[in-house]
C-alpha cells in the first residue's frame, strides 16, 4: 500500500527497513504526505504519526474512514473546478463546514500543486489523474494511527513518547535564517533543524531522521551515524550519487 499523497517513493525506505525491525513500534514526527510511513505500516511497523497541523489530521482520519466516498467527491469536484477556483480554495478551503468537504478539497488541491501542498503553490489541474483518485480510493491500511498533538512544538519533550524508534522525515534542510514570522498555511510547518536536534540529544531512545541530500546536514550530524543513499535506494559512500540521507544513534551499516 502507498500513501495517497505519495509522490516519489523515498530512497531510504528498503534501508529503513533493515534498520528498524518488523514489528517494531514507531512514533513518526512531523509527518504530512505519509510516503514512509505508510510503506514501514505495509511492512509490519507499528506506526504512530503525530501531527501538530489539525488540517493533516483531520484529512489523514477522514481517508482512514471513509476513502472510497472522498474519492467520489474528488471526482466530481475536480472535474468542475477551474484552476482559477482551485487558487480561491487554496484561500478558502478550510471554511467548508463538514470535515468530508475539507478533505475532498485538500487532496485536489494538494494533488494538484507543484509544491504538494493543499494552501500553497502553482496549480495544474491535470496532475490530478484518474489513476492517482483510484488509489485513493483503494486505501486501507493496518498497523497505523494519527495523533493530533496540541502542543505548538512537538518534540519539546521526546522522553515521554512509548516507542521502540522516533522517526522524523526532515526532507529538505534549510538554514532557518527567515523563519520567524514566516506566513506559513494551515498545513505547512516549520523544522528548526538545530533545534530538534537538540531534543534529540537529551533522550536515549532510538531515533531516525531522513534528508535530502544537502551539505550542512554532514556537518551537523557529523558525530551521528550518516547513511548516505543513491537514487535507486541502495548505501552508498560517494557523495555525488547521495540523494537521501538517513541519520540514526544506534546503527552504522
Amino acid at each position: 500500500m502507498r500513501s495517497p499523497l505519495q509522490i516519489n517513493t523515498s530512497k531510504s525506505i528498503s534501508i529503513l527497513k533493515k534498520i528498524i525491525p518488523k514489528g517494531s513500534s514507531v512514533s513518526s514526527f512531523f509527518f504530512y504526505d505519509g510516503t514512509v510511513e505508510i510503506a514501514l505500516a505495509s511492512a509490519g511497523r507499528s506506526i504512530t504519526s503525530r501531527t501538530n497541523k489539525y488540517a493533516v489530521y483531520e484529512f489523514w482520519t477522514c481517508i482512514m474512514k471513509e476513502a472510497k466516498s472522498i474519492s467520489k467527491s474528488v471526482k466530481f469536484m475536480h472535474d468542475r473546478l477551474s484552476e482559477a477556483e482551485m487558487y480561491l480554495l487554496q484561500e478558502n478551503w478550510l471554511s467548508y463546514k463538514t470535515p468530508h468537504d475539507r478533505s475532498t478539497f485538500f487532496y485536489i488541491l494538494n494533488r494538484c500543486s507543484d509544491k504538494n501542498y493543499a494552501s500553497h503553490g502553482s496549480i495544474n489541474k491535470s496532475k490530478l489523474t484518474p489513476l492517482t483518485i483510484l488509489n485513493l480510493q483503494k486505501f486501507e491500511i493496518d498497523n497505523f494511527n494519527i495523533i493530533f498533538d496540541h502542543d505548538a512544538d512537538p518534540i519539546k519533550d521526546l522522553s515521554v513518547i512509548e516507542s521502540d524508534f522516533l522517526y522524523m522525515p526532515m526532507r529538505k534542510y534549510t538554514h532557518n535564517l527567515f523563519d520567524r514570522g514566516k506566513s506559513v498555511g494551515s498545513d505547512m510547518f516549520i523544522v528548526d533543524h538545530k533545534k530538534t536536534k537538540a531534543a534529540l540529544e537529551k533522550i536515549s531512545k532510538k531515533w531516525v531522521l531522513v534528508y535530502d541530500k544537502h551539505p550542512a546536514v554532514f556537518e551537523l550530524y557529523e558525530d551521528k551515524n550518516i547513511i548516505m543513499i543513491d537514487g535507486y535506494g541502495n548505501k552508498t559512500i560517494d557523495r555525488d550519487k547521495c540523494k537521501e540521507i538517513i541519520i540514526n544513534n544506534f546503527v552504522s551499516i
